[in-house]
């Protein structure tokens, strides 16, 4: 019998070894891909922004554990953090350059990925721009590698095809439940010497401009983040508020959208002021060039290996 226990033992401990410690990682990866694909043909004149942000955050809610971040679609100036309010009309126009990012989380193991199409064929050059920055970071992600020799890296890719990188926007380290972790993957070259480890994950994404590569906050941000702390509030929605985004969405951030479907748009408003009042609360603003610029990103999540990296988007 003591045999037939070791032989148990010895069979448990190949399993738990030949285990993929990164399977959820890999699964989150695969089920943003699959939601930028929903995206991909939806992505021409005519097309409500809402639907395409539904369709794929859908598809996330039915195959994940949870949404990331709210699906953002960014039209021509914009660069980042517009999602759908409720209700939204906003439809894609002849011309438009459409940037879709989406994020999925099995148990917190994070994906993050995004592309932008062109409408007009004159802003071809700008896509490849991007896609090529996103690449080269991706093939110099290895333990070792210094952060700022990307950043380097991806500012010269930009810059030599003609525009120029948005220096304030920059890839990140992911961990569970933490979209935005410690260490940054900048779009320009700076001195920090920060290094890239084995078991780390990032989200690689550039930007590339027609304008100044410098972008500004609008006002009425349509994502928010819960902080993590506990503040007294007085106001009623306010705990209606903090009980849906904390059992929903718990660390991640979340669209006013979501909660708009639950609450109502009066008591809503208030809450936000109070919570952001109270530090328990931050908005996502959103981040656009000037107008008449474009901006194109693209972007893909990374696993750090032993001597290389895994792609999981």
């Amino acid at each position: 019998m003591k045999i037939v226990a070791d032989e148990k033992s010895k069979d448990k401990a190949k399993t738990e070894e030949s285990e993929d410690p990164w399977d959820k990682w890999k699964r989150a990866g695969i089920v943003a891909r699959e939601a930028l694909d929903i995206a991909r043909p939806m992505v021409q004149p005519g097309t409500k922004v809402l639907d395409i942000v539904q369709a794929t955050e859908k598809h996330i809610l039915e195959k994940a554990t949870g949404i990331a971040f709210p699906c953002n679609v960014a039209l021509n100036n914009v660069a980042a953090h517009y999602t759908s309010p409720l209700d939204d009309e906003t439809v894609i126009a002849e011309g438009d350059l459409v940037t879709v990012d989406v994020g999925a989380h099995i148990d917190g193991c994070i994906s993050d990925s995004a592309f932008t199409i062109a409408l007009n064929p004159d802003h071809e050059a700008l896509v490849k721009a991007a896609e090529a920055a996103t690449t080269v970071a991706i093939k110099m992600m290895r333990p070792g590698a210094k952060l700022n020799t990307i950043g380097a890296l991806i500012e010269d890719t930009i810059v030599s095809a003609g525009f120029k990188p948005i220096k304030q926007l920059s890839g990140h380290q992911m961990d569970e439940y933490e979209l935005h972790s410690e260490k940054q993957v900048p779009c320009v070259s700076g001195k920090s010497e920060v290094l890239v480890e084995e078991g780390e994950v990032y989200a690689i994404e550039t930007f590339a401009s027609t304008g100044s590569g410098n972008v500004s906050d609008l006002p009425n941000p349509v994502i928010y983040q819960l902080l993590p702390v506990r503040v007294p509030v007085r106001f009623k929605g306010s705990k209606q508020f903090l009980g849906i985004a904390r059992k929903e969405y718990g660390e991640f951030p979340f669209a006013e959208r979501w909660i708009a479907e639950r609450m109502g748009h009066a008591p809503m408003k208030m809450a936000i002021r109070e919570l952001g009042q109270n530090g328990a609360l931050i908005g996502h603003n959103i981040l656009a060039e000037e107008k008449g610029e474009f901006v194109a990103q693209h972007e893909h999540t990374v696993i750090i290996t032993e001597t290389s990296r895994i792609q999981t988007t």
